[in-house]
This record gives structure tokens, C-alpha cells and sequence, in this order.
């Protein structure tokens, strides 16, 4: 057995297990779809943010005198900023649907405990009246890591205590809707009061607050592990090479994803209070880490031009359109690229090279960056770039698409001379 086939197998006696847990975990599984759910709100704002943020400043001025633009800014500030609300509702609906329960009753309950926490502020305004307000800046990135929490554990103890049989139980005679909606009455006052007494818990705690305790023992602590460009580039990397050996990148994606959330709406926030972007250096990163898909693989299509054997010259047919997109299976089964050795060195090392090079550009290329806008996830990359950073960003994600197209074509043209040298024998 060599190297190759050691280092393989060994592998997947560490990644396999976890993978495995990873994509049975209803934990897990919630979270994925409770994200997916929130994406109709993130692409629906996205051609007003988009528009509104041109970066043609006669266009801004244009749209700034005749009053659209602070509407337009709106618009995109209640819904982005406030994604936290969104976020909580739909992962309790995934939770609770996928046991089996009312998935609507979770949502209603996990936005009601989140809500029910948020701290209550009362001022006297100008006329002498008392004012009461909720911050909400604790709906947007200072209230997701606990909106994600709470999306799981309210609907886990709700299902856990409908099982338990607390339902309220009314005659046949009753209609349906009604008997469903009062069912869970007494699980919904265990759980109203569980909530109530953590929030009267945490006022005899130096935070004040469950959001502020959880921000800063939790979320902050993560926030700086995780949202920093250097793991940024080893998440990526580590992807890649789970990728190679056949275990889907969603294993460590999907974990990773409340890290990306935070960090995209802390910049959103602070791009619409016109503050500098907080994580400036990670969202230019972020739209240069992957290109074409897991493992870099658009920069292997490029270089696929440039083959002389009739498999390739057929193959970039195929995958080259798709890869574009950010579909890059047909590239990854194709070439294929997964369990190939000849592509492993570009595969794995495409990402910390290519993030190195983005982080040294940056040193040089000013970029302002637009994090409010939003594209689908099939929009071509160099689209996106132009639209979330102009010129700057366009030019910086270039580069990186040369990096893996240079670190692709030596592997590539030994692997098409082999395929040529094939079909002359064969011929």
C-alpha cells in the first residue's frame, strides 16, 4: 500500500465518522434549512441593495435627488440588519417539522422566546411621555449567535415535551385547526415561563441580559477564532482536501456558516450607519477563497483550453459553462479531480496560496465593498465581485482566478499528455 492509499484510507477513519455525524445530525440539519428558508429574504432585497449601490456615483446622486435612495436604504436595513428575526423563526420551523411536529407552532415559539429576551428600554421623549424600546441592533449580528441557540433549543424542548404527551386534549367535536392550535397550551406556558425565568436569571448577572452574557462569553470568543481571515483560508483548505477524498465540503461548511452569518450582517450594519466595515479584510477574502466551487476548479476549466487530447477537447465543453456558474460536480467527477493524484497539489494548496496573494493585494488595492448586496449562488463570481467592490475587488478576483489557473495547468497538461499519449495507442 502506498503513501497515497494510506493517507486515504486514514482519512476517512478521522473525517468519515464526523462527516457522517455531521450529516445526521438533526442539529445540524435544522440549522442548513432554516438558512435556506431565510434566503428568499437576502435574494428578494437583493436587486433594490444592488441598484440603490451602483458604484457609478452619478447614478447615487440621481437616485439620492429624487428621494429613493434613503427608502432603498431602508428597505435593505429592515431586512438584512434584521435577519437575526428571520433566522430564529425559520430554524425552529426546520427543527420542528423535521420531528415530526408543527413546524409553525416552533417558529411562533422560538420568535416569541426570542423577542420575549431582547431588554426593554424606557426613555422620556420632548413631550414627557415614557417611551419604551427595544434595541435592534440585538435583531441584526448582536443577536444571531443566540437567535441560531435559540432556533434549536426551544423547538428540541418543545418536541421533547409533546412527546411527553402534555397536549391539551379536546373533544372530537372540536374542528381540527382549533384542536391543533390549542394543543400545545400547557407546553407552550412551560415553555413562556422556562424563558421568563432566564431573563429574571440574568439581570442578577454582571451582563445584564442573556444577549450581552452570550455575546461575550460565547460569541465574541468564537467570533475571534473563527472570523479572522487566517481560518477563513484554513476552513477553505480544509474543505478542499475532505473534497479530494470524496467527503462533501458541506461537512465543514455547514458548522462554520453562523460564523459567516455574523460577520455579514456586523458589515451590513455597519456599511448602512456608514461606518467602516468591520470585517472588511474577511468579505474580500470571502469572494476570492472559492472560485468556480470547492477546490478552485473554474482555473482547471481555463486551463482545459489549452489540451490537445479529444477527451479534454470534449470534456471543456461540458464542464466549462457549468463551472462558470459555480457547478463545479461535473468538473469534479469529470475529470475527475476527486482521488486523482495529479490534481491533489493544486486541489488542496489552491486556497491558502490564492488567500496569501489576496491578503498581500490588499496592502496595495484599496477596495470598498458593499456588503448589503447579494447575488444567487449560480452568479458568476467576477458579476458579484463588480457589484460588491467595483473595478478594485473585479481586478483582485482575477488575479486569485490566475493563481489557480497557474497552479492547474502543469498538473493539467501531464494529465492530458497521458490521455493523449492513450488515445494514440488505442488508435
Amino acid at each position: 500500500m502506498n503513501f497515497f492509499d494510506k493517507f486515504q484510507r486514514g482519512l476517512e477513519k478521522v473525517v468519515g465518522p464526523f462527516a457522517t455525524a455531521v450529516a445526521n445530525s438533526r442539529y445540524i440539519k435544522a440549522l442548513t434549512e432554516g438558512f435556506m428558508y431565510t434566503m428568499p429574504i437576502t435574494l428578494g432585497v437583493a436587486a433594490i441593495a444592488v441598484l440603490a449601490n451602483l458604484p457609478i456615483p452619478a447614478w447615487t446622486q440621481f437616485l439620492q435627488s429624487i428621494g429613493i435612495y434613503a427608502t432603498a436604504l431602508e428597505v435593505v436595513s429592515l431586512t438584512l440588519s434584521l435577519l437575526a428575526i428571520y433566522v430564529v423563526g425559520a430554524i425552529g420551523y426546520a427543527f420542528t417539522k423535521n420531528e415530526g411536529e408543527n413546524g409553525a407552532i416552533g417558529a411562533v415559539m422560538s420568535m416569541a422566546a426570542f423577542i420575549i429576551l431582547i431588554p426593554v428600554q424606557t426613555f422620556t421623549n420632548k413631550a414627557g411621555a415614557a417611551v419604551s424600546t427595544i434595541a435592534t441592533s440585538y435583531l441584526g449580528s448582536d443577536g444571531i449567535f443566540l437567535a441560531i441557540i435559540l432556533g434549536l433549543v426551544i423547538p428540541a424542548f418543545y418536541c421533547f415535551l409533546m412527546k411527553k404527551n402534555l397536549k391539551l386534549k379536546l373533544p372530537d367535536s372540536v374542528p381540527p385547526m382549533v384542536s391543533q392550535s390549542l394543543a400545545p397550551t400547557f407546553v407552550a406556558m412551560i415553555l413562556i415561563t422556562s424563558v421568563f425565568a432566564v431573563k429574571y436569571a440574568c439581570t442578577f448577572t454582571p451582563y445584564g441580559n442573556l444577549f450581552t452574557l452570550i455575546s461575550t462569553l460565547v460569541g465574541k470568543p468564537v467570533s475571534a477564532f473563527g472570523a479572522n481571515p487566517i481560518s477563513l483560508i484554513a476552513i477553505f483548505t480544509l474543505m478542499n482536501l475532505i473534497w479530494f477524498f470524496g467527503v462533501h465540503p458541506n461537512a465543514i461548511l455547514m458548522p462554520y456558516m453562523p460564523i459567516l452569518t455574523i460577520v455579514g450582517l456586523a458589515n451590513q450594519e455597519a456599511f448602512l450607519s456608514n461606518q467602516a466595515l468591520p470585517y472588511l479584510t474577511f468579505a474580500v477574502l470571502s469572494s476570492c477563497i472559492q472560485i468556480g466551487g470547492a477546490g478552485n476548479t473554474l482555473g482547471l476549466c481555463i486551463a482545459s483550453f489549452f489540451g490537445k487530447s479529444e477527451k479534454y477537447k470534449t470534456m471543456r465543453k461540458l464542464v466549462a459553462p457549468a463551472n462558470l456558474f459555480n457547478i463545479n460536480e461535473p468538473a469534479i467527477f469529470g475529470f475527475p479531480i476527486m482521488l486523482n493524484p495529479i490534481y491533489l497539489i493544486p486541489m488542496i494548496f489552491s486556497a491558502p496560496v490564492k488567500g496569501l496573494l489576496v491578503l498581500g493585494l490588499l496592502k496595495f488595492i484599496p477596495v470598498s465593498f458593499n456588503p448589503t448586496i447579494s447575488m444567487p449562488w449560480v452568479t458568476p463570481g467576477f458579476v458579484t465581485a463588480f457589484f460588491q467592490g467595483g473595478v478594485p475587488l473585479l481586478v483582485i478576483w482575477f488575479l486569485s482566478l490566475g493563481i489557480d489557473f497557474l497552479m492547474y495547468l502543469p498538473f493539467f497538461l501531464i494529465d492530458d499528455k497521458n490521455a493523449l499519449r492513450q488515445e494514440q495507442e488505442n488508435a
